[in-house]
């Protein structure tokens, strides 16, 4: 019984880690419904942090406890700025150009590679005299002025005009550019109240408004079709993908549909490539390789954009990535019992055992067998032309295995 348990233990690991890799279905992210202060909002602002969550944007303050009302920092909005807007950030930089901002700090260190990507990016300059002040507040006319510049709109918001109460001159006409745009909101009572501190919860819906905008401005879409291998295909977009606007079955490859039930997918690490699995491996070369119509497939981002779908008929790359031939898991032989070196066949035209004719000039007729019910050496092979173990392949520069695609799980 110890035994059997065991194994159905090992068995119930198997197939965890297959679908984790290629299920197509498990979220690891965060939600709304893991927090205990956003379980309240409405259905519309649940889906807006979901789509945060699930993009990396946002993570609570807690396991519990998403912070909505407590006070941003600009170091916490030099993360979210840099992340909505997906501008470079080195990730192993050390070294800040603000004199008040340092790799060590404990409580705002984390900020370092995202604060010197904004300003790379042009969105802050920082407060002045080489400082960036990372635990500063950051009030709501001064979200708004960020927002708006992330857009690439500060010049037009230069020239805007606003009698907004409760805004800073300064700030009228970034203001105005912002609640045109949507990316902010009034209070109820119709006024903004720039000077108070913006919350976690301003700062979400704000990001949000701001990643869907940049989308608009710059519509995503497909910007590759690789093959992996014969089972393997990637489908890649510009943008980070929603999984649950996916459907295999709108997929064709070669003419033939993907079947959901069989074929499985995964997203990419950065969510913006689809790695399909198929159920079959697909015979083909690199000059030979199958078309994918992706044109009744349609696809939303994480922010609901649709994915433009110009190219209903895109051509895989001319080079698999990597090459299908050899297999993708070089130091695994997935048929132990069949020749692990197909294409080694030294001497395919020779005759195996060459010293072995008695008389090499004495046959008038090569191709005969001067004794045909009698087998003078019944285990060696008679035509020695022919492949000695029927089980090898035949053509080393074929692929092997046309049916069968590797063991990928």
């Amino acid at each position: 019984m110890k035994k059997i348990s065991f194994i159905s233990s090992i068995l119930l690991v198997i197939c965890l880690i297959i679908s984790m890799s290629f299920g197509g279905n498990i979220i690891t992210a965060k939600t709304s419904a893991d927090f205990t202060d956003l379980k309240d909002l409405d259905a519309a602002t649940k889906a807006k942090f979901d789509a945060l969550f699930a993009a990396g944007v946002f993570d609570g303050v807690s396991d519990t406890t998403f912070g909505l009302k407590e006070e941003m920092n600009r170091a916490q909005f030099a993360k979210v700025a840099a992340l909505i807007t997906g501008i470079q950030v080195k990730p192993d930089l050390k070294t800040s150009s603000f004199s008040d901002v340092s790799a060590d700090d404990p409580g705002y260190g984390y900020a370092l590679p995202y604060i010197e990507a904004i300003k790379a990016a042009g969105i802050t300059d920082g407060v002045g005299e080489g400082r960036f002040d990372p635990a500063g507040q950051v009030t709501k006319e001064q979200l708004a002025t960020f927002l708006v510049k992330i857009l690439g709109k500060g010049d037009e918001a230069k020239d805007a005009t606003g009698n907004i109460p409760t805004v800073s001159d300064w700030a009228q006409g970034y203001v105005a550019t912002a609640l045109n745009l949507g990316l902010v909101t009034q209070v109820p009572g119709g006024t903004f109240d720039g000077g108070t501190p913006a919350d976690r919860g301003t700062l979400a819906g704000g990001a949000f408004e701001t990643a869907k905008k940049i989308e608009e401005i710059k519509p995503p879409n497909f910007t590759g079709v690789k093959f992996e291998s014969g089972s393997v295909l990637h489908l890649e977009l510009s943008a980070k993908v929603d999984p649950k606007s996916i459907d295999l079955s709108k997929l064709k490859i070669g003419g033939i549909p993907f079947d959901p039930t069989l074929d499985s997918f995964k997203l990419s690490d950065n969510l913006k490539t689809i790695i399909i699995k198929l159920h079959n491996t697909l015979p083909f070369a690199p000059g030979n390789m199958p078309l994918v119509d992706i044109s009744e497939v349609f696809l939303k981002t994480l922010y609901g954009t649709s994915v433009k779908n110009e190219n209903p008929n895109p051509g895989p790359s001319p080079s698999p990535i990597p090459s299908w031939t050899p297999s993708p898991y070089p130091t695994e032989n997935p048929y132990p019992t069949e020749n692990p070196n197909p294409t080694e066949n030294p001497n395919p035209t020779e005759n195996p055992n060459p010293t072995e004719n008695p008389n090499p000039t004495e046959n008038p007729n090569p191709t005969e067998n001067p004794n045909p019910t009698e087998n003078p050496n019944p285990t060696e092979n008679p035509n020695p032309t022919e492949n000695p173990n029927p089980t090898e392949n035949p053509n080393p520069n074929e692929i092997p295995y046309p049916t069968e695609g590797p063991n990928l799980d």
